[in-house]
């Protein structure tokens, strides 16, 4: 076994590296007197000493304690993409440094009391309530970065600011900020007359939907008669036919009587030929 290593040790290979080890120290001896001073340095325990010292430290022992941490870093920072990141992000320290920015942050971060203010301005209930949140920000961010959404923002804020310069907005604000006011709003929206029209709004709206607005002046003509006479303080009383008779000699009422009639007409046709046909229908 002896042998073996001994052929191991006095192999070609390891001859020719201790030759050149051999020649190398040769040559330093030779032209800078290297093995000379290595000697005197050696026999100088005051020297051994302060080299020691310098050596065997706290720092160089905790270094050697976290020596595998420290090989793990290396290894991380000798990765291509690692290192090339390393390298932007000094650039950019780089950059704030000869900008000044650097030199404010290190005062805040050296101020305690700034420091101080500057976490309770980010660490918050409110900062903390938007990371809790944080998933419904981002789905809220992504529906508002849509362009129809954007349009109609810009849209609505077009109106908006139309408003507030014809003065709408401040009377909407007023309203809303007095509670009577408000009461007699909602008052007017919500009661038995309006539930009631919504209840029968199709109803409604289907019956609308069968006027013939070219006759609108009409309408508004015979409700605007019909208030005229109604508001009389006197009315006369009719109680004998022969009154009536009378009063057929009046032209106006001739041609209120003639109007009266033709409405009539109309009923009736109306009558017979939607209320009178349905009947017949259902029986």
């Amino acid at each position: 076994m002896e042998e073996l290593q001994l052929d191991k040790l006095l192999s070609e290979e390891n001859l020719s590296t201790l030759n050149k080890l051999l020649s190398i120290f040769s040559e330093a001896e030779n032209k800078y007197g290297l093995l000379s001073l290595v000697e005197g340095a050696v026999s100088d325990e005051e020297l051994i000493g302060k080299v020691l010292n310098s050596v065997v430290t706290d720092t160089t022992l905790n270094l050697l304690q976290k020596w595998n941490n420290i090989t793990k870093m290396l290894e991380t920072l000798s990765d291509e993409e690692t290192l090339g990141t390393l390298l932007q992000t000094l650039d950019l320290m780089k950059l704030l440094n000869k900008s000044g920015i650097l030199d404010p942050i290190k005062g805040i971060l050296q101020d305690e009391d700034t420091l101080g203010k500057v976490m309770s301005a980010l660490v918050n209930d409110n900062t903390l309530n938007l990371l809790s949140n944080w998933n419904n920000l981002l789905k809220l961010l992504e529906v508002v970065s849509r362009e129809d959404v954007i349009n109609n923002v810009s849209e609505l804020m077009d109106l908006y600011n139309k408003l507030k310069s014809l003065g709408l907005i401040d009377v909407l604000k007023g309203i809303a900020e007095d509670e009577d006011t408000i009461g007699k709003v909602m008052n007017g929206i919500v009661n038995d007359f309006t539930m009631n029209l919504l209840a029968h709004w199709n109803e409604i709206v289907n019956d609308l939907s069968r006027f013939d607005l070219t006759n609108f002046k009409y309408y508004t003509l015979l409700i605007n008669e019909t208030g005229e006479a109604l508001k009389e303080e006197k009315i006369e009383r009719i109680t004998h036919w022969w009154q009536l008779l009378g009063l057929l000699k009046d032209p106006e009422i001739q041609v209120g009587l003639g109007v009266v009639i033709a409405v009539l007409r109309h009923i009736g046709k109306y009558h017979m030929k939607y209320i009178d046909q349905n009947r017949t229908i259902t029986s």
